[in-house]
């Protein structure tokens, strides 16, 4: 299982919001290649990073920050917010970036979506946002109609690298893994996931460990990092 600690990206900065709410954001590092460094030296290889206000606009406007990140470290990244054309995609691969994540465009862009699938099989991941039972987009700025078993039936044979499952309302709240949502959407489809929200302290890295998915790639680790409550350093060493 892999430990992403993640960098979000809010007008140049390291940042954390709670509840995906823009107006709930906290500044953790002015420089998010110091950040990348410092989860870098505490043995971390991959790091999981966000582009809010991409996400928000579509128009990614981080991506300095993180060929900053993909030229002064070895971390491997897997990168998402605002990527909804294809020179997007060919630019981050371009810089580096392995694992590129997908969000508004797979529910509103199927073509492109589906073109970006089959033109890079495996490096492309799917950010399932859910909020209060519904899939949210745009930054979580906006719920789409959808029944998710029908969407994950959709996509199941596609060589797609994972499934991000994030519960937004207990994202960058700590109050621990949502496993219903979770273990709902592993039944569901056979691609890999990643679970996302809700961190709290490196017992629930335990407790996630302890349940040994089959289809659990990773788990993404926020605010608990950055506010002293999960060491970076011993979650690693759990997860080896």
């Amino acid at each position: 299982m892999i430990l992403f600690p993640a960098i979000d990206l809010k007008d140049g900065e390291c940042v954390r919001l709670i509840q995906g709410d823009f107006n709930r954001s906290k500044t953790y590092n002015s420089s998010p290649l110091d950040q990348a460094k410092i989860f870098e030296g505490m043995g971390a290889e991959w790091l999981h990073c966000v582009d809010l206000d991409g996400a928000l606009e579509g128009n990614s406007k981080n991506i300095k920050s993180i060929e900053k990140i993909c030229v002064n470290t070895d971390l491997k990244i897997q990168y998402g917010g605002g990527i909804r054309t294809k020179d997007q995609v060919q630019v981050l691969l371009k810089t580096g970036i392995p694992n590129i994540i997908l969000g508004t465009s797979v529910f509103e862009d199927t073509n492109f979506f589906n073109e970006m699938v089959v033109k890079y099989p495996n490096s492309i991941s799917v950010a399932l946002d859910m909020k209060q039972g519904q899939i949210a987009t745009k930054g979580w700025s906006k719920v789409q109609k959808i029944d998710l078993s029908e969407f994950l039936k959709s996509i199941n044979d596609m060589p797609i690298n994972s499934i991000i499952c994030t519960d937004v309302m207990r994202d960058g709240t700590k109050q621990g893994i949502n496993y219903e949502i979770l273990e709902d959407v592993m039944n569901k489809t056979n691609i890999a996931c990643v679970a996302s929200g809700g961190v709290s302290s490196i017992e629930d890295i335990k407790l996630l460990s302890e349940k040994n998915y089959k289809s659990l790639k990773g788990v993404i680790v926020g605010k608990a990092i950055y506010d002293g409550e999960l060491d970076l350093g011993s979650a690693l060493e759990l997860v080896k």
